[in-house]
């Protein structure tokens, strides 16, 4: 029987779901993405499965997981969670099966359409139920693989020029003895090889860098400045408001 150890590289993870193909866009060339599905909001995982059922059989696809930003909510026992899109890059259809989807990641997943996977080069399929009141720590991040395509010496030089502050904020935050300031790439960095630019680069506080990747393709810097300048404005009336009551 097929199953997700038979795609997926050993030491790495998945988020999979299963689908009809409703909302789910593959772009050969760009980013591919799924429908909206209730997942972690901070995991991160090397690769996204798609498991999309059709008449004629089942098409299981494979991609490098990109991101996801939230679009959607669901309502459970008066409780709102968001649905997040989820973005992959570099998809292909990895197998064509008639296995079903509750043998292709594993009999007792519980009948869950979106699961975290794991190919530890174990025999048979593991999963992690994403709804579980367990939760699954130490999980390999992409921090490492990501950090190894960054040049430290050009962004240390974007910070420097930028006199560590952040571009968006205009705010400086200097503590222990060090700048506290991110290195944007303002073409992400996942999207491929390149040679980098420090004009590529720009300075932003760890809040506005954050910001910036909470949409997929990032906030350009003009529209963090509009955020900022937007937030800032309606805390400013908050205050106007509380100090006349």
């Amino acid at each position: 029987m097929d199953s997700y150890l038979d795609i997926l590289p050993k030491a790495s993870t998945a988020v999979a779901v299963k689908t009809k193909g409703h909302n789910f866009f593959i772009e050969n060339d760009g980013i591919s993405s799924t429908g909206c599905w209730v997942v972690c909001k901070d995991r991160i995982d090397d690769y996204v499965i798609v498991f999309h059922e059709t008449d004629s059989g089942n098409n299981v696809y494979i991609g490098e997981f990109v991101g996801k930003t939230a679009e959607e909510y669901t309502e459970r026992q008066g409780k709102k969670y968001p649905r997040y899109r989820i973005f992959i890059k570099n998809i292909k259809l990895a197998l064509k099966t008639y296995t079903n989807w509750t043998t292709f990641v594993g009999k007792d997943n519980g009948g869950f359409e979106r699961i975290y996977l794991e190919n530890e080069g174990q025999a048979k399929p593991k999963y992690l139920d994403p709804d579980s009141t367990e939760a699954e720590e130490g999980y390999r991040k992409d921090s490492s693989r990501m950090t190894s395509m960054r040049d430290r010496k050009l962004a240390e030089a974007r910070k420097k020029k930028d006199n560590y502050t952040c571009q968006s904020c205009e705010n400086q935050f200097f503590v222990n003895d060090k700048y506290v300031i991110d290195c944007h790439h303002l073409n992400p960095i996942n999207l491929g090889k390149r040679k980098t630019k420090i004009e590529d680069l720009i300075s932003l506080c760890p809040t506005c860098h954050r910001i910036a990747h909470t949409r997929l393709p990032p906030y350009s810097l003009k529209e963090l400045r509009s955020i900022v300048k937007c937030t800032l404005n309606k805390q400013s009336q908050l205050t106007r408001t509380a100090q006349l009551l």
